[in-house]
């Protein structure tokens, strides 16, 4: 079951994007879920040219000035929000619609909820799964997407950067590219970051989704083991961007993170600039993260 309402579209300076709500039940979560995408339509001179064509000869305008086609297919974000947040996150947040925009970028946001996007067999939530396999192909299905591995990204921040690291790597025949902003994961600290302070350090929820908190390093839920093994199996390699502030609590972490994979082989490309955990520093890296990805 699928619903689709257009909520809004922007006219900026060259092209047209919708934001769209998608609700359609996922196999991989057994329930309906919820979605936001941003899609390019076509340029606002062509929209001009069509109206100018239909308002001057009203019974052969259509005919003499077809509304264009569009671009076939296009490259596409799937960008994943953080710890208590939802697919809403983005839009709000951000200027993610103005930076999707300018770069003729389709932005695909799910609804990842606090399950930092593994997959829970216990409770039929198959969020690794759902982001990494269903979630591509069912928005293929929908919108002119490419189908090209080379074109297809990932990206996140906090919560939503370790979801994108890990099934960016874990899945890497369907991402060409990763965007992991602070990311949200210490594999060697896990077991000391327990804490009854905040619910998201409690031991309780910590293995809901991790599971056994000592077996987490060296699984397939480690993105340097995850690096490891596409080397080892000599799978395809995703290019990596990871950005994380000089005031983030997780600075150390994403640093040690960096050099591990960087040492592993692959491509790495890592910023460290001025800001904290949190949207100021966020709505100044995600442009330049956008711009390290491929243009052709």
């Amino acid at each position: 079951m699928i619903s689709i309402w257009l909520l809004t579209v922007d006219k900026p300076e060259g092209v047209i994007v919708a934001l769209l709500t998608v609700d359609y039940f996922s196999p991989s979560l057994m329930r309906t879920t919820t979605l936001e995408v941003i899609l390019p339509i076509d340029s606002i001179g062509d929209a001009m040219a069509t109206d100018s064509a239909l308002v001057h000869d009203p019974e052969h305008g259509w005919e003499q000035c077809p509304y264009p086609a569009g671009q076939s297919t296009f490259k596409t974000l799937y960008l994943l929000h953080g710890i208590s947040g939802n697919h809403g996150d983005w839009i709000s947040e951000s200027r993610i619609r103005s930076w999707a925009e300018e770069r003729h970028l389709a932005v695909v946001m799910p609804s990842g909820y606090n399950a930092f996007y593994l997959d829970n067999p216990d409770s039929h939530n198959y969020y690794g799964r759902f982001v990494g396999k269903e979630l591509v192909a069912v928005t293929r299905r929908m919108f002119p997407l490419s189908h090209r591995r080379e074109d297809t990204f990932i990206g996140g921040i906090s919560m939503g950067a370790y979801g994108a690291m890990r099934n960016g790597l874990k899945y890497c025949e369907t991402f060409g590219n990763i965007i992991s902003l602070s990311t949200a994961m210490a594999i060697d600290n896990l077991e000391y970051l327990v804490s009854d302070n905040l619910f998201f350090l409690r031991r309780s929820f910590l293995e809901s989704n991790f599971g056994d908190l000592h077996k987490v390093a060296n699984s397939d839920k480690d993105p340097v083991r995850l690096a490891a093994d596409l080397v080892y199996c000599d799978r395809p390699r995703p290019r990596l961007y990871v950005a994380c502030g000089n005031q983030d609590p997780l600075l150390e972490a994403n640093r040690i993170m960096v050099d591990r994979i960087r040492g592993i082989g692959l491509d790495v490309t890592y910023s460290e600039d001025q800001g904290g955990h949190d949207w100021n520093y966020w709505n100044e890296a995600l442009p330049r993260a956008l711009d390290w990805l491929p243009k052709d």
